[in-house]
């Protein structure tokens, strides 16, 4: 089964916000270890929780996704069972 452009858009934007998930909680790390900032570390964590819930979201049932789970190309809901980026 092929993508369509608008499911690869939405599979594009997963793997971007990977990214900047990665580098948000590692920013976070080094300002608790370095800077002793408790404070900025747990805003941004607290960001990083709010961005998960808002972008891990199912496109066809609105469900939240399990920001822990690996998502991939052919990875499908597991409340309705369709594929994600099958749109």
């Amino acid at each position: 089964m092929h993508s369509s452009d608008k499911g690869k858009a939405l599979y594009t934007r997963y793997k971007k916000f990977q990214k900047i998930d990665v580098l948000m909680l590692a920013v976070a790390a080094m300002a608790f270890v370095f800077l002793k900032n408790f404070y900025f570390t747990a805003g941004l964590v607290i960001l990083t929780l709010v961005l998960e819930t808002k972008v891990y979201r199912c496109p066809h049932c609105n469900g939240t996704l399990d920001p822990r789970k690996k998502i991939q190309e052919e990875s499908s809901c597991p409340r309705c069972d369709k594929y994600i980026f099958k749109i």
